[in-house]
Protein backbone atom coordinates (compact mmCIF):
# COMPACT_ATOMS: atom_id res chain seq x y z
CA UNK A 1 0.00 0.00 0.00
CA UNK A 2 1.62 3.54 -1.22
CA UNK A 3 1.09 6.93 1.30
CA UNK A 4 -1.57 8.06 -0.86
CA UNK A 5 -4.06 4.46 -0.43
CA UNK A 6 -3.07 2.85 -4.12
CA UNK A 7 -2.45 -0.07 -3.87
CA UNK A 8 -0.29 -1.62 -6.91
CA UNK A 9 -2.12 -4.40 -8.62
CA UNK A 10 0.23 -7.08 -10.75
CA UNK A 11 -0.84 -7.63 -14.56
CA UNK A 12 -0.85 -11.29 -15.26
CA UNK A 13 1.49 -11.12 -18.17
CA UNK A 14 2.20 -14.85 -19.39
CA UNK A 15 -0.56 -15.11 -21.94
CA UNK A 16 0.71 -12.09 -23.90
CA UNK A 17 2.36 -13.54 -26.86
CA UNK A 18 3.40 -11.24 -29.32
CA UNK A 19 3.40 -11.11 -32.87
CA UNK A 20 5.96 -10.41 -35.41
CA UNK A 21 4.52 -7.39 -36.33
CA UNK A 22 4.76 -6.49 -32.51
CA UNK A 23 8.66 -7.69 -32.39
CA UNK A 24 9.60 -5.36 -35.27
CA UNK A 25 8.24 -2.55 -33.50
CA UNK A 26 10.11 -3.65 -30.49
CA UNK A 27 13.04 -3.60 -32.57
CA UNK A 28 12.44 -0.14 -34.05
CA UNK A 29 11.82 1.15 -30.65
CA UNK A 30 15.02 -0.64 -28.98
CA UNK A 31 17.00 1.61 -31.82
CA UNK A 32 14.80 4.89 -31.59
CA UNK A 33 15.90 5.04 -27.47
CA UNK A 34 19.43 4.16 -28.33
CA UNK A 35 19.72 6.86 -30.77
CA UNK A 36 17.93 9.54 -28.08
CA UNK A 37 20.09 8.42 -25.59
CA UNK A 38 23.16 8.81 -27.84
CA UNK A 39 22.00 12.13 -28.70
CA UNK A 40 21.60 13.83 -25.32
CA UNK A 41 24.89 12.44 -24.26
CA UNK A 42 27.30 13.68 -26.84
CA UNK A 43 25.00 17.60 -26.58
CA UNK A 44 26.53 16.95 -22.78
CA UNK A 45 30.05 16.25 -24.29
CA UNK A 46 30.28 12.83 -23.81
CA UNK A 47 32.32 10.61 -26.77
CA UNK A 48 33.24 7.09 -27.92
CA UNK A 49 35.81 5.20 -25.41
CA UNK A 50 36.94 1.83 -24.91
CA UNK A 51 35.94 1.55 -21.61
CA UNK A 52 33.37 3.23 -19.77
CA UNK A 53 35.21 6.92 -17.99
CA UNK A 54 32.80 9.10 -15.54
CA UNK A 55 35.40 12.00 -15.26
CA UNK A 56 36.63 11.92 -19.43
CA UNK A 57 32.65 11.28 -20.32
CA UNK A 58 33.87 8.31 -22.25
CA UNK A 59 31.28 5.55 -23.19
CA UNK A 60 32.14 2.56 -25.02
CA UNK A 61 28.38 2.57 -26.26
CA UNK A 62 28.13 5.93 -27.70
CA UNK A 63 28.21 3.74 -30.87
CA UNK A 64 25.48 3.36 -33.53
CA UNK A 65 22.92 0.82 -32.75
CA UNK A 66 23.80 -1.33 -35.64
CA UNK A 67 27.29 -1.32 -33.26
CA UNK A 68 26.21 -2.35 -29.91
CA UNK A 69 26.76 -5.13 -28.34
CA UNK A 70 24.24 -8.53 -28.41
CA UNK A 71 24.09 -8.37 -24.54
CA UNK A 72 23.04 -4.50 -24.25
CA UNK A 73 20.89 -4.97 -27.73
CA UNK A 74 18.57 -7.37 -25.63
CA UNK A 75 18.68 -5.51 -22.54
CA UNK A 76 16.38 -2.81 -24.62
CA UNK A 77 14.79 -4.78 -26.75
CA UNK A 78 13.41 -6.69 -23.29
CA UNK A 79 12.72 -3.82 -21.68
CA UNK A 80 10.28 -2.27 -24.40
CA UNK A 81 9.34 -5.65 -25.15
CA UNK A 82 7.49 -6.31 -21.50
CA UNK A 83 6.48 -2.37 -22.03
CA UNK A 84 4.67 -3.86 -24.84
CA UNK A 85 3.30 -6.73 -23.50
CA UNK A 86 1.75 -4.34 -20.37
CA UNK A 87 0.28 -1.92 -22.78
CA UNK A 88 -1.47 -5.13 -24.95
CA UNK A 89 -2.19 -6.82 -21.53
CA UNK A 90 -4.69 -3.81 -20.72
CA UNK A 91 -6.87 -4.33 -23.64
CA UNK A 92 -4.37 -1.62 -26.15
CA UNK A 93 -3.91 -2.79 -29.97
CA UNK A 94 -0.42 -1.94 -30.75
CA UNK A 95 0.36 -2.07 -34.55
CA UNK A 96 3.52 -1.01 -36.09
CA UNK A 97 3.50 2.15 -38.90
CA UNK A 98 2.46 0.36 -41.80
CA UNK A 99 5.95 -0.13 -43.91
CA UNK A 100 4.60 -1.31 -46.46
CA UNK A 101 1.81 1.52 -47.52
CA UNK A 102 4.04 3.02 -50.03
CA UNK A 103 5.09 -0.93 -51.34
CA UNK A 104 0.95 -1.54 -51.84
CA UNK A 105 0.01 1.69 -53.67
CA UNK A 106 2.81 0.64 -56.53
CA UNK A 107 1.16 -2.35 -57.05
CA UNK A 108 -1.30 -1.92 -59.50
CA UNK A 109 -4.67 -3.65 -59.19
CA UNK A 110 -4.28 -4.82 -63.12
CA UNK A 111 -1.95 -7.31 -61.82
CA UNK A 112 -3.88 -8.84 -59.57
CA UNK A 113 -6.66 -11.46 -60.56
CA UNK A 114 -9.71 -11.98 -58.70
CA UNK A 115 -11.78 -14.97 -58.10
CA UNK A 116 -15.11 -15.39 -56.15
CA UNK A 117 -18.19 -17.27 -56.34
CA UNK A 118 -21.72 -16.80 -58.63
CA UNK A 119 -23.87 -13.71 -56.51
CA UNK A 120 -26.81 -16.15 -56.42
CA UNK A 121 -24.74 -18.77 -54.19
CA UNK A 122 -24.37 -15.72 -51.14
CA UNK A 123 -24.96 -17.33 -47.90
CA UNK A 124 -27.31 -15.38 -45.66
CA UNK A 125 -27.55 -18.00 -42.51
CA UNK A 126 -25.70 -21.21 -41.23
CA UNK A 127 -22.50 -21.37 -40.98
CA UNK A 128 -20.21 -22.35 -43.66
CA UNK A 129 -16.19 -23.55 -44.15
CA UNK A 130 -14.11 -24.00 -47.46
CA UNK A 131 -10.31 -24.10 -47.38
CA UNK A 132 -7.65 -22.42 -49.91
CA UNK A 133 -4.21 -23.84 -50.36
CA UNK A 134 -1.17 -21.45 -51.38
CA UNK A 135 0.30 -23.42 -53.71
CA UNK A 136 3.05 -20.68 -54.57
CA UNK A 137 3.30 -19.58 -51.23
CA UNK A 138 3.46 -15.45 -52.56
CA UNK A 139 1.25 -12.41 -52.93
CA UNK A 140 -2.37 -13.71 -52.33
CA UNK A 141 -5.37 -12.91 -50.43
CA UNK A 142 -8.88 -15.13 -49.52
CA UNK A 143 -11.72 -14.75 -46.93
CA UNK A 144 -15.26 -13.82 -47.88
CA UNK A 145 -16.88 -10.78 -49.40
CA UNK A 146 -20.46 -8.74 -50.16
CA UNK A 147 -21.79 -9.85 -53.19
CA UNK A 148 -21.17 -6.54 -54.69
CA UNK A 149 -17.35 -6.54 -54.31
CA UNK A 150 -15.40 -5.09 -57.62
CA UNK A 151 -12.52 -6.62 -59.10
CA UNK A 152 -10.88 -2.79 -59.31
CA UNK A 153 -10.41 -2.75 -55.44
CA UNK A 154 -7.92 -4.49 -53.76
CA UNK A 155 -9.70 -7.47 -51.60
CA UNK A 156 -9.91 -5.89 -48.11
CA UNK A 157 -9.49 -2.12 -48.90
CA UNK A 158 -12.93 -1.17 -48.88
CA UNK A 159 -15.96 -2.57 -47.02
CA UNK A 160 -17.04 -5.15 -49.27
CA UNK A 161 -14.45 -7.61 -48.37
CA UNK A 162 -12.84 -9.88 -44.98
CA UNK A 163 -9.82 -11.69 -46.10
CA UNK A 164 -6.44 -13.06 -44.47
CA UNK A 165 -3.44 -11.56 -46.76
CA UNK A 166 -1.34 -14.61 -45.72
CA UNK A 167 1.88 -12.97 -47.46
CA UNK A 168 2.16 -10.37 -44.92
CA UNK A 169 0.06 -12.36 -41.90
CA UNK A 170 -2.42 -9.33 -41.80
CA UNK A 171 -6.48 -9.16 -42.01
CA UNK A 172 -8.12 -7.26 -44.06
CA UNK A 173 -10.78 -5.11 -44.32
CA UNK A 174 -11.79 -1.26 -44.69
CA UNK A 175 -7.78 -1.30 -43.65
CA UNK A 176 -5.43 -3.71 -42.41
CA UNK A 177 -3.75 -5.09 -38.90
CA UNK A 178 -1.62 -7.72 -38.05
CA UNK A 179 -3.06 -11.36 -37.90
CA UNK A 180 -1.64 -14.79 -37.51
CA UNK A 181 1.21 -15.17 -39.12
CA UNK A 182 2.24 -15.89 -42.87
CA UNK A 183 2.24 -18.36 -44.68
CA UNK A 184 4.13 -21.07 -46.70
CA UNK A 185 4.40 -22.47 -49.83
CA UNK A 186 1.81 -25.35 -49.69
CA UNK A 187 -0.35 -24.26 -46.73
CA UNK A 188 -4.18 -24.28 -46.38
CA UNK A 189 -6.33 -21.74 -45.22
CA UNK A 190 -9.38 -22.59 -43.71
CA UNK A 191 -12.46 -19.88 -43.57
CA UNK A 192 -15.15 -20.42 -42.16
CA UNK A 193 -18.31 -17.72 -41.76
CA UNK A 194 -20.83 -17.72 -38.42
CA UNK A 195 -24.19 -16.15 -39.84
CA UNK A 196 -25.95 -16.66 -36.74
CA UNK A 197 -23.65 -14.74 -34.74
CA UNK A 198 -21.70 -12.66 -37.33
CA UNK A 199 -18.01 -13.59 -36.59
CA UNK A 200 -15.65 -15.08 -39.23
CA UNK A 201 -12.24 -17.86 -38.38
CA UNK A 202 -9.47 -18.11 -40.25
CA UNK A 203 -7.44 -21.08 -39.93
CA UNK A 204 -3.78 -22.76 -40.76
CA UNK A 205 -3.40 -26.04 -41.46
CA UNK A 206 -5.84 -26.53 -39.05
CA UNK A 207 -4.56 -24.45 -35.88
CA UNK A 208 -6.60 -21.11 -35.52
CA UNK A 209 -5.19 -18.20 -36.25
CA UNK A 210 -6.04 -15.38 -33.53
CA UNK A 211 -4.59 -11.70 -33.38
CA UNK A 212 -2.92 -10.23 -30.84
CA UNK A 213 -5.42 -9.98 -28.08
CA UNK A 214 -5.70 -13.59 -28.15
CA UNK A 215 -9.01 -13.76 -29.88
CA UNK A 216 -9.82 -16.32 -32.28
CA UNK A 217 -12.60 -14.29 -34.19
CA UNK A 218 -10.44 -12.50 -37.08
CA UNK A 219 -13.65 -10.68 -37.68
CA UNK A 220 -17.18 -9.51 -35.83
CA UNK A 221 -20.27 -7.86 -35.84
CA UNK A 222 -20.71 -7.26 -39.69
CA UNK A 223 -23.75 -6.51 -41.38
CA UNK A 224 -25.35 -9.86 -43.04
CA UNK A 225 -28.32 -8.67 -45.53
CA UNK A 226 -26.63 -9.10 -48.37
CA UNK A 227 -24.86 -12.24 -47.51
CA UNK A 228 -21.33 -13.56 -48.44
CA UNK A 229 -19.82 -15.31 -50.82
CA UNK A 230 -16.18 -16.95 -50.93
CA UNK A 231 -13.41 -14.57 -52.53
CA UNK A 232 -9.82 -14.58 -53.72
CA UNK A 233 -7.20 -12.58 -55.06
CA UNK A 234 -3.71 -13.53 -56.77
CA UNK A 235 -1.15 -11.68 -57.64
CA UNK A 236 0.94 -11.67 -60.97
CA UNK A 237 2.31 -15.43 -61.23
CA UNK A 238 0.71 -17.02 -58.23
CA UNK A 239 -1.08 -20.12 -57.95
CA UNK A 240 -3.76 -21.22 -55.97
CA UNK A 241 -6.72 -23.68 -55.39
CA UNK A 242 -9.86 -22.59 -53.64
CA UNK A 243 -11.65 -26.21 -52.71
CA UNK A 244 -15.69 -25.18 -51.60
CA UNK A 245 -15.97 -28.72 -50.93
CA UNK A 246 -18.52 -30.62 -52.94
CA UNK A 247 -16.80 -33.11 -51.95
CA UNK A 248 -15.93 -33.03 -48.49
CA UNK A 249 -13.79 -35.78 -48.45
CA UNK A 250 -10.87 -33.37 -50.42
CA UNK A 251 -11.06 -31.17 -47.44
CA UNK A 252 -7.35 -31.76 -46.06
CA UNK A 253 -7.83 -30.04 -42.24
CA UNK A 254 -12.11 -29.71 -41.95
CA UNK A 255 -11.83 -32.66 -39.61
CA UNK A 256 -9.51 -31.17 -37.02
CA UNK A 257 -11.32 -27.71 -37.38
CA UNK A 258 -14.79 -27.04 -38.97
CA UNK A 259 -16.62 -30.53 -38.77
CA UNK A 260 -16.79 -30.53 -34.84
CA UNK A 261 -17.92 -26.69 -34.61
CA UNK A 262 -20.96 -27.73 -36.83
CA UNK A 263 -19.68 -25.90 -40.10
CA UNK A 264 -20.99 -27.30 -43.20
CA UNK A 265 -18.88 -27.18 -46.73
CA UNK A 266 -19.73 -24.49 -48.66
CA UNK A 267 -21.00 -26.90 -51.88
CA UNK A 268 -22.23 -29.50 -49.65
CA UNK A 269 -25.66 -30.85 -51.42
CA UNK A 270 -24.30 -29.62 -55.18
CA UNK A 271 -24.99 -31.65 -57.94
CA UNK A 272 -22.59 -29.76 -60.49
CA UNK A 273 -19.30 -27.82 -59.97
CA UNK A 274 -20.08 -24.15 -58.35
CA UNK A 275 -19.71 -21.22 -61.04
CA UNK A 276 -16.81 -19.38 -60.45
CA UNK A 277 -16.44 -15.58 -61.72
CA UNK A 278 -12.47 -13.92 -62.71
CA UNK A 279 -11.81 -10.35 -63.49
CA UNK A 280 -11.24 -9.03 -66.88
CA UNK A 281 -10.71 -6.04 -67.88
CA UNK A 282 -11.19 -5.65 -72.13
CA UNK A 283 -9.82 -2.63 -73.92
CA UNK A 284 -11.41 0.54 -73.22
CA UNK A 285 -12.41 2.61 -76.47
CA UNK A 286 -13.22 6.06 -77.42
CA UNK A 287 -13.95 8.43 -80.49
CA UNK A 288 -10.66 10.00 -81.70
CA UNK A 289 -10.80 13.54 -82.01
CA UNK A 290 -10.41 15.40 -85.60
CA UNK A 291 -7.45 16.87 -83.86
CA UNK A 292 -5.71 14.29 -82.29
CA UNK A 293 -2.12 14.99 -81.80
CA UNK A 294 -1.12 10.95 -82.29
CA UNK A 295 -3.99 9.94 -84.01
CA UNK A 296 -5.35 10.52 -87.56
CA UNK A 297 -8.14 8.72 -89.06
CA UNK A 298 -7.43 9.41 -93.07
CA UNK A 299 -9.10 5.77 -94.39
CA UNK A 300 -11.81 4.19 -94.59
CA UNK A 301 -13.70 1.24 -96.48
CA UNK A 302 -16.52 2.55 -98.74
CA UNK A 303 -18.32 1.29 -101.54
CA UNK A 304 -17.34 2.60 -105.09
CA UNK A 305 -20.85 3.29 -105.86
CA UNK A 306 -20.90 5.47 -102.83
CA UNK A 307 -18.40 7.58 -104.33
CA UNK A 308 -21.00 8.94 -106.99
CA UNK A 309 -23.48 9.63 -104.24
CA UNK A 310 -24.39 12.40 -101.72
CA UNK A 311 -26.27 9.58 -99.48
CA UNK A 312 -24.26 6.25 -98.57
CA UNK A 313 -25.83 3.32 -100.38
CA UNK A 314 -25.09 0.53 -98.59
CA UNK A 315 -25.56 1.58 -94.59
CA UNK A 316 -22.81 0.10 -91.97
CA UNK A 317 -23.39 -3.45 -91.39
CA UNK A 318 -22.40 -2.71 -87.59
CA UNK A 319 -23.60 0.10 -85.60
CA UNK A 320 -21.95 0.43 -82.43
CA UNK A 321 -24.06 2.40 -79.99
CA UNK A 322 -22.43 1.71 -76.73
CA UNK A 323 -19.82 0.30 -75.25
CA UNK A 324 -19.72 -0.91 -71.26
CA UNK A 325 -16.20 -2.30 -70.12
CA UNK A 326 -16.51 -5.72 -68.93
CA UNK A 327 -15.27 -6.57 -65.12
CA UNK A 328 -16.09 -9.97 -64.69
CA UNK A 329 -16.34 -13.05 -66.59
CA UNK A 330 -17.97 -16.37 -66.35
CA UNK A 331 -15.44 -19.12 -65.66
CA UNK A 332 -16.80 -22.32 -67.67
CA UNK A 333 -17.84 -25.01 -65.20
CA UNK A 334 -18.57 -27.20 -68.03
CA UNK A 335 -16.31 -28.57 -71.49
CA UNK A 336 -17.14 -29.11 -75.02
CA UNK A 337 -17.10 -33.56 -75.46
CA UNK A 338 -14.74 -33.58 -78.81
CA UNK A 339 -14.02 -36.15 -81.26
CA UNK A 340 -10.78 -37.10 -82.72
CA UNK A 341 -9.82 -39.13 -85.36
CA UNK A 342 -6.51 -39.54 -87.43
CA UNK A 343 -7.82 -39.34 -91.21
CA UNK A 344 -4.40 -40.63 -92.76
CA UNK A 345 -0.88 -39.90 -92.90
CA UNK A 346 -1.33 -37.06 -95.07
CA UNK A 347 -4.42 -35.55 -93.51
CA UNK A 348 -3.07 -36.17 -89.97
CA UNK A 349 -5.64 -35.77 -87.23
CA UNK A 350 -9.00 -34.38 -87.04
CA UNK A 351 -11.04 -33.13 -84.39
CA UNK A 352 -15.55 -32.68 -84.53
CA UNK A 353 -17.35 -31.00 -81.67
CA UNK A 354 -21.10 -31.62 -82.18
CA UNK A 355 -22.24 -29.74 -79.12
CA UNK A 356 -22.26 -25.77 -80.14
CA UNK A 357 -21.55 -23.61 -76.72
CA UNK A 358 -22.72 -20.56 -77.57
CA UNK A 359 -25.33 -19.06 -80.82
CA UNK A 360 -24.50 -15.57 -81.94
CA UNK A 361 -27.61 -14.08 -84.44
CA UNK A 362 -26.30 -11.31 -86.55
CA UNK A 363 -29.27 -9.17 -88.45
CA UNK A 364 -28.66 -8.13 -91.86
CA UNK A 365 -31.08 -5.18 -92.39
CA UNK A 366 -30.65 -4.49 -95.89
CA UNK A 367 -30.79 -8.52 -97.06
CA UNK A 368 -33.60 -8.98 -94.29
CA UNK A 369 -32.04 -12.27 -92.54
CA UNK A 370 -30.47 -13.59 -90.16
CA UNK A 371 -27.24 -15.04 -90.23
CA UNK A 372 -26.18 -18.14 -87.31
CA UNK A 373 -22.84 -18.82 -86.12
CA UNK A 374 -21.64 -21.08 -83.55
CA UNK A 375 -18.93 -19.95 -81.37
Amino acid sequence: MMSNGYKPAPLELSDVKLNAGQEVLVDKLAENAHNVWAKDRIKQGWTYGIQQDLKSRRNPRLVPYALLDERTKKSNRDSLREAIRTMVGYGYEIDPPDQEGEILMLTHVETIRFFRVEQTYAVKTGKWYFEFEALSGGDMRVGWARPGCRPDVELGVDDQAFVFDGYRGRRMHAGSRYFGHPWKKGDVVGCMINMEDKSMIFTLNGELLITNKGSELCFADFETEDGFIPVCSLGMSQIGRMNLGKDASTFKYYTMCGLQEGFEPFAVNMNREVTMWFSKRLPTFFNVPPDHVDIEVYTYFQYIISHRNPVPQCPPRLDVQTIVAVLWSRMPNTFLNLETARVSERHGWVIQCLEPLQMMAVHIPEENRYNYNTL
